[in-house]
């Protein structure tokens, strides 16, 4: 990108100005908001140089990292993706919280207390369908006690 600088004597300069010229903090805002579009623009971010794959490694992009790209369910999990996944857990990504949440809740039969307690963290930090599931497991809850049905 160049803009142009017009000096005093008319002369027109030209300075060229790259995205690697932003401030770190500018460059992180920039690549978590990509990161939150699409996986695979990350992954290309990643491959244009160190300074950006340095930054894609935060845990800031880590925690806005879509993951629409993703089967729910790992039927044939390689090593790349479950460390990226993992990553992203450690991260406190939303989507993953909320995802591992329902897998973990609903894996026992009388439910999972670790598995609810990360589909609430995901609902409190705004993820809309684990803002549904665990209102509604809240509210079945509630009913279940004024039935006498739990202690």
């Amino acid at each position: 990108m160049a803009s142009r600088i017009i000096s005093k004597r008319g002369i027109n300069k030209t300075r060229h100005a790259s995205i690697q010229s932003l401030p770190r903090d500018l460059l992180l805002e920039v690549v978590a908001t990509v990161a939150s579009q699409s996986f695979l623009d990350l992954h290309n971010v990643k491959m244009c140089c160190k300074e950006f794959l340095q930054v894609t490694e935060q845990n800031y992009v880590l925690q806005k990292v879509s993951l629409d790209n993703f089967p729910l369910i790992q039927w044939f999990p390689n090593e790349k993706a479950s460390s990226f996944l993992k990553r992203c857990e450690e991260s406190e990504n939303i989507e993953i919280l909320f995802r591992e949440g329902l897998r973990e809740y609903f894996s026992y039969p009388n439910g999972n207390i670790g598995g609810l307690e990360r589909l609430q963290i995901a609902a409190q930090r705004g993820h809309k369908e684990a803002t549904y599931v665990y209102g509604n497991m809240q509210r079945m809850e509630s009913e279940e006690r004024s039935m006498g049905v739990i202690g």
